[in-house]
């Protein structure tokens, strides 16, 4: 960072101390002269400009037009002759003797010479030179970023406006004189071109240079072009040409410097403006505006009065020389404008200054106006003496009106919309004292002041109760990010604001504490705060941010703020009293509905009675569970609403007086259902814990209790899974040793006592098998056995056929109701399996006849056998347990109780569902659902498995 510093100020420096040598050079540098222009034409050398003060015109009466000849007999035909025998003449101290023609006739008037010091002029321009320097030291040093490319360019821009401000030739054409002379000509031939560069990136970048970076560089050509002709033309071995030549060379020049000037100045113009209409930000926009303006007001007079002229061949007047005073808006606008650091009140400096600056521009064309005018005593030592009663007439009388006029008009440009606003807001505050509404008065309040004072952001705040140094944030416009509810202020800064009624950044400029303590604000937004005071007590605050422009309040926008404060505080007094009222009731009703919307939005019933048993309280979940509406059962008993059998259901015969918790109660819905219900009962206390009557909450837990009833199941049947394995696996050994030796002895043994025994244990044998087999197939997984297209018609009549004789013998009829169906992706062995067990329960449900019913349809994308008998059914208690591994309720030795539990688990194996439906006396009914899609469901599952590998 210290090395970028010292590259930029090693030549600042330098350029400094030159720059202070050159003013020193001229303040003491007299030159002589005639006091007229004289410019080479084809006649010879003519003047263009007469100076009435002037010797030429006082003592010999030369004007405008006149040839000059010859000075002291020499020949005179270009200016450098003029100026080498003016020096000579100076030098001796010898009147000059000039041979002049006027329009044929030739005289020989004589004359001494002045001593002319430098122009006023000289001295304005390095003034606005050094301030351009300062402003630009001032807005590099506080930037941010100020090595960033837009603040380097800002930093050469400045250096080189005061370049060419400050450097100018003496005459006396030593070296020193040379440096002055070739700094003001580079600066100046530089100037254009930089300015051109700095806004075609400047605020973002032209899309042809980021295609073409480097045709930014053909802008410097010209520049260059001039500079390296410059040096030519100063190269010695020029001496020996005509000197007419090289005067007409170097005029041509000097127009081109000009013209070059002009033409790259405008091109800016139009890119600025181009930037400004396409630029999004209205920051920069704002910024791009002023410069234009600035620039515009430096130029553009600068340009159609000196410029244009002087490319044509006339000389400048005076009003042309004027505008240089305008010159000193390009540095201030710039400065404003570019830099994103703002000085306080730097929009209110720049309108005072335009108001001044103008003002006195005007007055000067007047006083040239009306001093050219004077004819008489022309030639009278009396002249200077009316010029300057004139001027003191003028200043006068006409100075303050043309102020405040032109002060008038800069309000306008500067506030715009805005302006009207800060004229009619004293009005229009004393109108607000008659609003009571809070909220229509912070609206318009805020409104008001933010488009009086162009304000980005503004909050009002209101104290709060019984905490001195808290406030609510109570309304706000702007941009804000993100406010709090309440809002405290440190105590010294409470004290601070108490004591001056005003808070803000820039007047805590010596309280450094303060300001840290301040920065919590600045992050909410907040750059000043007002308070707003009925006497000695504080109404509210009015806490504002930034203007739209990033710039802080001025000292005009305090004495606006103060002067409204007083109406504002009053009418913001009178508002919230009348509000008090309403805004208590507001807040009751709000809680009242707060409190219904919870209760409304309980996934749980919830009823409250009073202490009479009325209901008063019914949400919407007992109205979807109980088919009443709320509006119709206010004021009715629970008795009367439930029926008396869900009523001793939740006030039974113990219930006790505080609270009480019933777990698993059946209530007998109106839609037929009968659902399971957690009940909790707590007493309603007052504010003074006092039951002024009862909560009911009732929890359905229907499908809690249904869900955890299918876990128990899932997890008896894993572990008679594993169980089965292993003792199949263990019995498997020795059984099959026993059965060779049966085998064995069969052949052995003749007798036939024996060889029905050993057939027998050979029966026996198989049996004890075939329960191995069931015991492996239950705990085998699905995997292990293969799936295949399984036409379940086929399969039921297969296995009707193995049962018809059996049916006809214990009198059962058989219905069938078997829709086709078409094949599925099943295990049709182990759903055969399913089946028996099924139907050989039912026939076990009717030892006296009866109906098997067996229906097979296609629902949807499922498969639906339903096994219907006439039996003796199942009751309700073993309901839950049927599918629980070793239940039965056919007695000992009738049943293992494994049969339904192997058949739910080959169910779940083809992802369907098993359910019954049984009264006892009527029958049961078994329902299987087999989905048909198996197959594409266990394919999806491979390929994600595989995908996740």
């Amino acid at each position: 960072m210290r090395k970028k510093a010292a590259w930029l100020l090693v030549p600042l420096t330098a350029l400094f101390v030159l720059g202070g040598l050159n003013i020193y050079r001229k303040i003491g540098w007299k030159e002589p002269t005639d006091g007229v222009v004289w410019e080479s034409k084809a006649g010879g050398l003519t003047a263009v400009k007469v100076d009435p003060n002037g010797p030429a015109y006082i003592y010999a009466g030369i004007k405008k037009g006149d040839v000059l000849f010859s000075i002291n007999n020499n020949r005179i035909s270009n200016e450098i002759e003029l100026v080498k025998n003016l020096w000579e003449a100076a030098n001796s101290g010898q009147m000059v003797a000039y041979q002049i023609n006027r329009q044929g006739e030739i005289f020989f008037p004589s004359l001494t010479l002045i001593q002319k010091g430098v122009s006023l002029y000289y001295f304005y321009l390095a003034l606005i030179g050094l301030t351009t320097l300062i402003i630009g030291l001032i807005v590099f040093f506080n930037s941010a970023k100020p090595y960033a490319v837009p603040n380097i360019f800002f930093y050469f821009l400045s250096i080189i406006l005061y370049s060419f401000y400050i450097f100018s030739p003496t005459g006396e054409l030593d070296l020193l004189d040379s440096v002055f002379f070739w700094l003001d000509k580079v600066s100046f031939l530089a100037f254009p071109p930089l300015l051109l560069h700095y806004f075609l990136i400047f605020p973002q970048r032209k899309k042809f240079l980021k295609d073409r970076p480097t045709a930014i560089y053909l802008f410097y050509a010209p520049a260059v072009l001039l500079l390296l002709a410059k040096v030519l033309l100063h190269l010695p071995y020029l001496s020996g040409l005509d000197n007419n030549l090289i005067l007409r060379a170097y005029g041509t020049l000097e127009k081109a410097d000009l013209f070059h000037f002009a033409l790259f100045t405008f091109i800016t113009l139009a890119t600025i403006s181009d930037s400004y209409f396409r630029h999004s930000s209205f920051l920069v926009r704002k910024q791009l505006k002023w410069i234009v303006y600035g620039l515009g007001a430096g130029v553009i007079p600068f340009t159609l009065l000196y410029v244009i002229p002087f490319l044509v061949g006339s000389a400048p007047t005076q009003v042309a020389e004027l505008t240089v005073l305008l010159q000193a808006f390009i540095p201030i606008s710039f400065a404003y404008s570019i830099s994103r650091y703002k000085l306080m009140d730097i929009e209110v400096i720049l309108k005072k200054a335009a108001t001044l600056i103008v003002s006195y521009f005007v007055l000067a064309l007047l006083y040239l106006a009306v001093g050219t005018q004077i004819r008489f005593f022309s030639e009278n030592k009396l002249k200077p003496l009316l010029l300057w009663i004139l001027a003191i007439v003028l200043g006068a009388t006409l100075f303050t009106p043309i102020k405040k006029l032109f002060q008038s008009l800069f309000d306008r440009v500067f506030y715009k919309r805005s302006y009207q606003y800060r004229k009619t807001l004293l009005s229009i505050s004393k109108e607000l004292s008659r609003e009571r509404n809070l909220e229509n008065l912070s609206k318009s309040m805020l409104e008001l002041t933010a488009n009086a004072l162009s304000l980005r952001n503004i909050a009002l705040l209101l104290p709060v109760e019984n905490e001195p140094r808290a406030f609510s944030i109570f309304s706000s416009r702007g941009e804000f990010a993100a406010l709090p509810g309440r809002l405290a202020i440190s105590p010294e800064l409470f004290e601070d604001l108490t004591t001056n009624n005003s808070l803000s950044l820039y007047s805590l400029s010596e309280k450094r504490e303060l300001q840290e303590k301040f920065e919590d604000l600045r992050t909410l937004g907040f750059e000043h705060i007002l308070a707003l005071k009925v006497e000695d007590k504080m109404t509210g605050c009015l806490a504002m941010g930034k203007k739209t422009d990033a710039t802080f309040l001025t000292r005009e926008d305090w004495e606006l703020l103060t002067t409204i404060s007083s109406p504002l505080a009053l009418a913001l007094e009178n508002a919230t009293l009348y509000n008090q009222a309403g805004l208590r009731a507001q807040e009751l009703e709000r809680l009242k509905d707060y409190s219904e919307n919870i209760i409304e939005s309980l996934p749980v019933g919830v009823a409250v009675l009073d202490q009479k048993g009325r209901v008063i309280g019914w949400n919407r979940v007992l109205e979807e569970a109980f088919a009443k509406k709320k509006e119709d059962i206010l004021g009715e008993t629970l008795l009367r609403i439930l029926g008396p059998e869900n009523f001793a259901a939740v006030y039974p015969p113990d219930t006790q007086q505080d609270f009480h918790l019933m777990s698993e109660i059946r209530l007998d819905l109106p839609s037929g259902d009968k659902r399971i219900f957690d009940i909790a009962k707590t007493p309603l206390l007052d504010n003074r814990l006092n039951p002024y009557g009862t909560v009911i909450v009732f929890e359905d837990i229907t499908d809690k209790i249904n869900l955890q009833q299918q876990l128990v199941t899932s997890e008896k049947l894993a572990s008679i899974g594993l169980l089965s394995a292993g003792v199949a696996h263990e019995i498997n050994t020795p059984l099959t040793g026993i059965s060779s030796y049966v085998q064995i002895l069969q052949k052995k043994i003749t007798d036939v006592h024996f060889a029905r025994i050993l057939e027998k244990i050979e029966t026996q044998t198989d049996r004890v098998s075939r329960i191995i087999k069931n015991l492996l197939s239950f705990a085998r997984n699905p995997s292990d056995l293969a799936f295949h297209r399984v036409n379940l018609k086929e399969n039921l009549q297969e296995i009707i056929s193995l049962i018809d004789y059996k049916l006809k013998t214990m009198n059962i009829r058989l219905e069938l109701v078997l829709a086709p169906v078409k094949p599925i992706w099943a295990q049709g062995e182990r759903l055969q399996q399913v089946f028996i067990n099924i139907i050989l329960n039912a026939i076990d449900a009717m030892p006296q006849g009866g109906t098997l019913r067996i229906e097979l349809a296609e629902i949807g994308i499922d498969a639906v056998i339903r096994i219907s008998d006439t039996g003796h059914g199942i009751k309700e208690q073993h309901l839950p347990h049927i599918f629980d591994p070793f239940f039965t309720t056919k007695g000992v030795g009738k049943g293992t109780g494994l049969g339904l539990s192997i058949s739910y688990a080959i169910v779940k194996e083809h992802e369907g569902r098993l359910s019954v439906e049984s009264e006892v006396g009527k029958g049961t009914s078994f329902i299987i659902v087999i989905p048909e899609d198996l197959d594409d469901r266990k394919l999806g599952q491979a390929k994600a498995e595989k995908t996740k590998s």
